[in-house]
């Protein structure tokens, strides 16, 4: 690999070909290309060493410049060394800008097999806060979502980066429409980045005022609808977007919670919500991996609009939830059905076609004969237990 020069305006990559025409080592990467003090440039040296040295293969015993700078040339160890530096306190803020910009944009330049540096969010976040993030660093980081290796937990990362991150990346006036709705999917559907804390990060892209209302609508409606946003031949990618890389996205999902979440938001931002239960509340409306978490959105938003609608409709509603294929759903509906209407509702579980749920309702009933009523809240509280993805 080379390290091509890092201009402190323009913060070029550093790519992945050999340098040929001028010897680096780590010495002179810290000194010529991040700008790095004379007093930096030892401590930087110890930090590089102490980040690869855990969970890495490399030797950690304080071997030469040279074999330090083998490693840092791949994507994934200059990421490691980034994180640690942006870190840490007493080293500059041009010498942090820098990596940054370096490990993010490395990713328009990764070759076949290599992965991107961790840490993605952090050093996005950390541009951000600073004033100091660019479009450039945005088409790295939607590269390096995509080229996140499957089946790892070596890339996910705390809300406390994703969520500045996002506010951070959504600002830049270059990214359009459609990026924004895509790079939004992409980052939903990093599992391997953003783990379990889908939620979190899809209310917090939600409540962002520099999303409008129509994107944030158009967003919560593939997200309802579709399983995978990024089905092979079925998206057109706003940006250039190469058939293998198609091929990765097309296997990731959307989480089910996100998607239970959607519903309700889909309505909180115009969508008639009497509307999306009738349709949302009728069986295979949605088909496949996640219906169920749909379904479950939909009784979140009937709980959540119970007194705004006549009570004929509201009970119609529940009868039919209480019928869908999905057990978890039908007891999700009893659960409901008890909170408004009592237990009367509740005993039509003695009745399922579902074993496990007539033991449930019996066991459930004979607490409440005992004189054991739950609170309001405690069945709320219930209510929005989360379904296993």
């Amino acid at each position: 690999m080379r390290a091509d020069r890092i201009d402190s305006s323009s913060a070029e990559v550093v790519d992945s070909a050999n340098h040929k025409d001028v010897p680096v080592n780590t010495r002179i990467f810290l000194k010529r290309h991040l700008d790095a003090t004379d007093e930096e440039v030892p401590r930087l040296i110890d930090m590089a060493t102490d980040s690869l040295s855990h969970g890495t293969d490399y030797p950690g015993d304080g071997g030469s410049d040279e074999r330090l700078w083998r490693y840092l040339q791949y994507p994934y160890y200059l990421g490691l060394f980034a994180q640690s530096v942006v870190a840490a306190d007493g080293i500059s803020a041009h010498v942090k800008e820098k990596l940054c910009h370096a490990v993010l944009q490395v990713n328009m330049h990764l070759e076949r097999g290599q992965e991107p540096g961790p840490g993605l969010f952090q050093l996005t976040a950390w541009l951000a806060n600073a004033g100091l993030l660019s479009h450039e660093d945005y088409l790295g980081l939607r590269k390096g979502i995509i080229w996140l290796p499957r089946l790892t937990d070596n890339y996910v990362e705390s809300t406390d980066f994703i969520l500045p991150a996002c506010d951070g990346v959504f600002k830049d006036p270059q990214i359009e429409r459609e990026q924004m709705i895509e790079l939004i999917l992409m980052i939903l559907t990093a599992k391997e980045a953003i783990g379990d804390q889908g939620r979190i990060i899809f209310n917090h892209l939600m409540e962002m005022n520099v999303l409008n209302k129509s994107l944030k609508r158009e967003v919560c409606q593939i997200v309802v609808e579709e399983a995978i946003p990024f089905p092979r031949g079925g998206y057109e990618h706003p940006l250039e977007t190469s058939d293998q890389e198609q091929d990765r996205l097309s296997i990731r999902f959307l989480p089910g919670g996100v998607r239970r979440l959607a519903v309700v938001w889909l309505a909180r931002l115009g969508k008639d919500p009497l509307e999306l239960l009738k349709r949302l509340l009728k069986p295979n409306t949605v088909r496949g991996h996640g219906g169920d978490h749909v379904a479950s959105g939909a009784l979140d938003l009937l709980n959540e609009r119970w007194e705004k609608i006549e009570e004929e409709v509201r009970l119609e509603l529940l009868k039919k939830a209480a019928s869908l294929p999905d057990t978890s759903v039908r007891k999700r509906a009893y659960i409901l059905g008890e909170k408004f209407l009592g237990l009367d509702f509740l005993r039509q579980a003695l009745d399922d076609k579902a074993k496990s749920l007539r033991e449930w309702a019996e066991k459930r009933l004979e607490v409440r004969d005992q004189g054991e009523h739950p609170t309001t809240e405690e069945l709320t509280r219930e209510l929005a237990e989360q379904l296993e993805d």
